[in-house]
């Protein structure tokens, strides 16, 4: 009785179809649910082969069916577990192509058909069956080599050769000359290799595929954080910017309030005065006070006509056209002859290029740079001015007005192109507003200002134009 318990537990096709069994069941328990459409055709294979085979094993052993019988039927079965085997790799490799229905019902109703093709045209040979499925196994050790040259998951390539067992044991069977009962005895050996290679193969492209996964949202998580932190600082330097906006603003209008208020209140008190005169009956007296209220009247008008310019430089963004700085400046030298007659003869320009800029606000640019050159120059018997343009290692153009006018304190150069800044104002009066439109026009073209002076040795204002 012992011997006959020991050979049965000791048999290689028991063993098999029991750890096919659990590999099956384990699979199927713990399949997530992505991985589901083609765990259950491989796990479910693996079950139904390994309880099927353990099945007919048994019946073989206890002597309720002849060997004879037992053969056909775990051959049958064997190609349903195979078929339903290579269903789930169609869902696990080509999810998009073929669905795996098809693939189950074609490779069974395939190999059925090849056996009765074989064993009509070989007249009942008794290895029909064996060779079709041989014919099965190339078939796919064939595909996954093929999927392997387009994916490159060295998985697929170790599966064919794999698969390439049965076909290796159908050779060794017919040159060996070993019978059909023999060859099914020891068939279900590759089969369960197939299978133990098949699950852990996918085990372990589940788990890089996880991994992979991970990885990817802790760089995520990384990213977002980053993005958190730039849209903090994003907010403190917005934030901050307001504060110096609202802050320029405040200053801006009480700025704009004290110097308007001075022209006014000074036409206000010359009224009155020119009011006393007339009554007086001295005209010559009324006439000084009128000429006095047509003057701060005017000093008002520009001022305000300055706001304006100011304020159409920072509305929207500049019209980029190209502009012949040439020809620009020869139109803003006709422009100041009106006020200061020997402009075209004391500002030379020579070389200047065709840019891509707004011709609106380099006009303005150019006229309030060469306007405070003849105003604060204007002294100066031998006065020379001269535009000059050369491009920078990064593409960018560098216009400078340089002038041999009195200059200013470089101490004081951050006050330039401050709105109501009027370093000269003792000397040539003006609005100071003039080299703020300056730098609010080159800003607006995403360039820079500057300017370089020393007393008594002229004056350098510069401006940038990035590269278009």
């Amino acid at each position: 009785m012992t011997q006959p318990v020991l050979s049965f537990v000791s048999d290689i096709r028991i063993l098999s179809a029991l750890l096919i069994a659990m590999l099956g069941a384990t699979f199927l328990f713990h399949a997530s649910p992505r991985s589901w459409p083609y765990v259950k055709w491989l796990a479910g294979s693996a079950l139904v082969f390994g309880v099927t085979q353990g099945l007919l094993v048994s019946a073989d052993a206890l002597d309720w069916i002849s060997a004879e019988a037992a053969g056909p039927v775990g051959s049958l079965l064997g190609l349903g577990a195979m078929a339903a085997l290579l269903a789930g790799l169609q869902a696990c490799f080509s999810p998009d192509g073929v669905r795996p229905q098809r693939v189950f019902v074609g490779s069974v109703v395939g190999a059925v058909a090849l056996v009765m093709l074989m064993s009509a045209v070989m007249r009942g040979w008794a290895f029909a069956g064996p060779a079709a499925i041989t014919l099965i196994f190339l078939g796919a050790a064939c595909w996954l080599v093929s999927l392997w040259w387009r994916y490159r998951w060295a998985g697929q390539l170790v599966l064919a050769v794999v698969f390439l067992g049965y076909p290796l044991l159908f050779f060794v069977a017919m040159t060996t000359g070993m019978s059909l009962l023999q060859f099914r005895q020891i068939t279900p050996l590759p089969v369960s290799i197939t299978f133990m290679f098949v699950m852990m193969l996918m085990q372990q492209r589940d788990a890089q595929i996880l991994a992979r996964e991970l990885h990817e949202r802790v760089r995520a998580e990384q990213a977002l954080q980053q993005l958190t932190d730039s849209l903090e600082e994003i907010v403190r330097s917005r934030t901050r910017q307001l504060e110096e906006i609202i802050q320029g603003l405040r200053s801006f209008a009480g700025m704009v309030s004290h110097d308007l208020s001075g022209p006014l209140r000074n036409a206000s008190s010359l009224a009155e005065l020119a009011l006393q005169d007339f009554r007086a009956g001295d005209v010559a007296a009324s006439e000084r006070s009128l000429d006095m209220i047509r003057r701060e009247a005017q000093r008002a008008s520009t001022m305000v006509n300055d706001l304006l310019t100011l304020a159409r430089v920072d509305q929207g963004p500049p019209n980029a056209t190209p502009v012949d700085m040439q020809a620009l400046l020869r139109e803003c030298l006709q422009s100041l002859a009106l006020q200061y007659p020997r402009a075209p003869s004391v500002v030379q320009g020579t070389a200047l290029p065709v840019v891509q800029a707004d011709a609106s606000l380099m006009r303005h640019v150019l006229m309030n740079l060469l306007g405070n050159a003849l105003k604060f120059g204007a002294d100066r018997a031998d006065l020379r001015i001269s535009v000059e343009a050369r491009k920078d290692e990064g593409g960018a153009w560098r216009f400078s007005v340089v002038d041999n006018g009195p200059g200013f304190d470089p101490s004081r150069s951050g006050e330039l192109f401050q709105p109501f800044s009027r370093l000269g104002e003792r000397v040539a009066g003006g609005t100071g507003l003039g080299l703020t439109v300056v730098k609010r026009a080159a800003e607006r073209h995403g360039g820079t200002v500057g300017a370089v002076s020393a007393p008594g040795e002229g004056a350098s204002f510069w401006w940038t134009l990035p590269q278009a």
